[in-house]
């Protein structure tokens, strides 16, 4: 059974306005104070709005722009908050919770050995911090549990380039690919494995692994594209 991915949470709340590097204008400290009442009032939306005006109020204010890569990270955008906390990174390295919380994106992101890479940093900046040494073990998991799923897809698609015309081989790596919630590739290769004659449709509709995938209407498609072709099952 595959291991899933420990989900780590970013630490800390957000960075006052007195911890910024130099003095932070007037309209940024408004700016990040508003924001700051508004993410704990649940409302993330408006205080990403907040944040991101004081990071254009004061570009080198290091506060407003940990503020808004924590807001971008709480709302999922991973892009956006690793570029800011990478701003900010630039302007105060030593910055540890900027760059614990970096980390934590990146390991979201699948990009575990990079994750890892900033928590050692933390550490060897300082090594009683609390957050990174608990994050690290659980990146450096994260990371042997991808590898591990990894090759099983190589694997299962080394099956199939022995046996190209065989319909269960391409499924067995679709299905792989589905229960690594990746959908994208899950689909092209289901599709295949119905090119090739794949027509279980009771086993199609059935397979716990696909669950993730009933709600797509490329899978639907796929299953009434098949139960409109005839053949044999296999």
């Amino acid at each position: 059974m595959s291991r899933p991915l420990v989900v780590l949470a970013m630490c800390g709340l957000l960075v006052g306005v007195a911890h910024a590097q130099g003095r932070p204008s007037d309209e940024a400290a408004r700016r990040n104070q508003r924001g700051a009442a508004l993410q704990q009032q649940g409302k993330l939306d408006e205080a990403l709005a907040e944040f991101r005006q004081a990071a254009q109020a004061d570009p080198g204010n290091v506060t407003a722009l940990v503020n808004l890569a924590h807001a971008y990270g709480l709302k999922g955008q991973l892009d956006e908050g690793i570029a800011e906390y990478r701003k900010a990174l630039a302007r105060e390295p030593g910055n540890a919770m900027a760059r614990n919380n970096l980390g934590v994106l990146l390991d979201r992101q699948g990009l575990h050995d990079e994750a890892i890479q900033e928590f050692e940093e933390v550490l060897r900046r300082d090594p009683t911090n609390t957050s990174a040494p608990k994050n690290l073990d659980v990146a450096k998991q994260n990371s042997a549990t991808t590898q591990e799923r990894d090759n099983k897809v190589k694997q299962a698609i080394k099956e199939f380039e022995a046996r190209p015309r065989d319909p269960r081989a391409a499924y067995a790596v679709a299905r792989l690919h589905a229960v690594h919630g990746q959908a994208e590739q899950a689909l092209e290769w289901l599709t295949k494995a119905v090119e090739l004659g794949f027509s279980n449709l009771d086993y199609l509709t059935a397979d716990p692994a696909l669950v993730r995938l009933r709600d797509d209407p490329r899978f639907s498609r796929l299953v009434e594209r098949r139960a409109g072709q005839s053949g044999p099952a296999r």
